[in-house]
């Protein structure tokens, strides 16, 4: 068959596993900010100097999201103090699904330590503060799991000093490199959702739609016809956001396939049982490292592949994609499934640089020595 899919093999960011353990650094009389969008904010030193290890960077070149790191000029350090004496700092409360698991959640790792005596937690909200958070159910289920309600979290909406703050580093760097300290929260958080289910138990795949999402950044926008052809051939076809938290770890453990276009739904696999199966469609060649982390962190089997022919629209804030051909990828992606071995030879043969000047199409090979993308760093 013409093929509409070509494997992805290059990577967008850095996919480091590192050892060292992430930094916890206390700090005495520090400053806290609060949230103010693509402004100044955060917690600082009693110096006005920014505290680095609270700080959400993208990627090892280090980019700031809707902060900016400087004191701002000519404001005094803030006479308020917070009541209690010593807090613990674990970012910014996002009530975005994606970003709330590998960036919030990505600082509550000290929580896993049973014997470390718990302390006043302090955050940064987002738009909406608590009230927004208490309508993500999502939210609500992750807390709980860890012991938590929002009310046993302060976030303040005025400048405050904190006589001594324990500020969090995190266990995943977005694009940049992850601790196994994720995947233990990951799994900590998942138990209670893993009770009584059978692992692997059920072979028909499943696809992850985003057809129905109403808030987004990025999407297919003729999916629909894709999972059409998908559905007649026996792959369920499931819009996530409809389902609880419970549900979606749930599914992503039974299912042996599951079959994806790039997104925050696929971050559920930290939650899930490792060695998960995953193909996934990604609308770039190079395939955004965060899910890599995830994938080593967990040991899950993906394989990312780019739509040929693919073409994209930017409409303000969201990129709408289309696909040329959605049966035809559809019954590609249907034959890789079924058939991992022919998959892997046509991966192979699309890497050879003299496969097609040979006389003959060369025996297909039994497997894609696949590039090795994941390196260790020790401490």
């Amino acid at each position: 068959m013409r093929r509409s899919l070509r494997r992805s093999v290059d990577v967008w960011g850095e996919t480091t596993i590192t050892t060292e353990t992430p930094r916890l650094r206390t700090v005495e009389n520090a400053c806290y900010l609060p949230f103010v969008h693509a402004g100044p904010w955060g917690v600082f030193d009693a110096e006005h100097r920014i505290v680095e290890e609270g700080v959400d960077y993208l990627g090892t070149e280090r980019h700031l999201h809707n902060q900016v790191v400087d004191w701002p000029p000519g404001l005094p350090t803030p006479t308020e103090e917070a009541p209690e004496e010593h807090y613990i700092y674990l970012g910014q409360l996002n009530p975005h699904y994606g970003h709330f698991i590998i960036n919030t959640l990505a600082r509550f790792w000290p929580l896993l330590d049973a014997g470390r005596p718990r302390l006043p937690i302090l955050c940064h909200s987002y738009f909406g503060g608590h009230e927004l958070l208490a309508g993500c159910s999502f939210v609500v289920d992750i807390l709980e799991r860890l012991g938590l309600r929002l009310g046993d979290i302060t976030v303040y909406d005025r400048p405050v000093r904190v006589r001594r703050l324990t500020v969090v580093a995190p266990a995943l760097h977005e694009v940049a490199s992850a601790h196994p300290l994720m995947a233990a929260l990951g799994e900590a958080i998942g138990r209670t959702s893993l009770e009584g289910v059978a692992i692997d138990a059920e072979a028909r795949p499943v696809y992850l739609s985003k057809a129905r999402l109403t808030a987004y950044v990025q999407r297919i926008e003729n999916e629909e016809e894709m999972t059409e052809t998908l559905s007649r051939s026996g792959v369920d076809v499931i819009y996530p956001e409809t389902l609880t938290f419970d549900e979606q770890v749930r599914l992503l453990a039974q299912r042996r396939t599951i079959i994806a276009s790039i997104g925050s739904a696929l971050h559920t696999a930290l939650f899930a049982p490792p060695g998960r199966s995953m193909v996934v469609l990604t609308p770039n060649p190079a395939i955004n490292a965060t899910y890599l982390l995830i994938d080593a962190l967990k040991s899950n089997r993906s394989r990312y592949f780019h739509p040929q022919s693919m073409t994209s629209v930017q409409a303000g804030s969201r990129q709408l994609l289309y696909l040329a051909d959605p049966k035809r990828t559809a019954e590609e992606l249907l034959v890789r499934v079924a058939h991992p071995e022919v998959s892997d030879a046509w991966d192979e043969l699309d890497t050879s640089p003299t496969w097609h000047t040979s006389p003959s199409i060369p025996p297909l090979p039994s497997q894609l020595r696949r590039r090795r993308l994941l390196r260790m760093r020790a401490p």
